[in-house]
């Protein structure tokens, strides 16, 4: 633990807040965000129907013990934090569904039911999320922990992905007494990863922060049709 501690990266002016459940349910992140090291590797070879994973087929393979925050206003840790994953296209292809793992967390006072407002968004890995690009509809209800569902995230709006354009999954939590867990991937520290805590994905104004490279990265899939 002091050891990720002292891994900090410095200079951000807010904290990326996750927890480590298999660790006495402790934020292990204060005041920057703490360097995860030792998960790079070759990307997997996807089959046709993915445009991008980070937790094995019909995202089956990711961290159970810890997972990053999405943030109700009301909630003790973390308040209204969001975060947005970046993925891109390896050519010209229309959007089906996202997957994330995720549940329900109660330890920091949270109600014991809700759901996730999730979006794709437009953006730049260097630059991060921009504007909407469309809002996701999730499918099935998401359990308290230690109970996870990798829940479906579909679109009524018809998309697109344009080959190697950088988009954003984001996930933010609407209600301000609910507290989700966006679970971390078993392998992607290289993926585009923007976090705020300002409790939207698409308001505008919003301040991103980077923490990509610095922490591994919430796991997720994305399929086309």
């Amino acid at each position: 633990m002091n050891k990720m501690l002292r891994s900090c990266l410095l200079g951000l002016v807010l904290a990326l807040l996750v927890v480590s459940v298999a660790a006495a349910q402790e934020n292990f992140v204060k005041g920057g965000v703490a360097g995860v090291s030792g998960l790079h590797g070759r990307p997997p070879v996807l089959p046709p129907w993915r445009i991008f994973s980070n937790c094995g087929q019909a995202c089956t393979s990711y961290n159970s013990g810890s997972g990053y925050y999405v943030s109700g206003t009301a909630i003790q840790g973390g308040p209204g934090q969001t975060l947005a994953m970046g993925f891109s296209s390896p050519t010209t292809l229309p959007f089906r569904k996202a997957m994330a793992p995720n549940t329900v967390y109660t330890a920091n006072g949270g109600a014991t039911s809700g759901k996730i407002s999730a979006y794709l968004l437009n953006g730049t890995a260097s630059g991060g999320p921009t504007t909407l690009l469309a809002t996701l509809h999730q499918h099935g209800v998401i359990p308290d922990y230690p109970s996870i569902i990798v829940a479906q995230y579909t679109s009524a709006k018809a998309v697109t992905f344009q080959k190697g354009v950088t988009y954003f999954f984001c996930q933010t939590e609407p209600v301000a007494d609910v507290q989700m867990l966006w679970m971390l991937s078993n392998s992607d520290v290289t993926s585009p990863f923007w976090f705020q805590d300002s409790d939207s994905c698409t308001a505008t104004g919003l301040t991103w922060l980077n923490a990509t490279g610095a922490v591994a990265g919430a796991a997720f899939e994305i399929q086309h049709n």
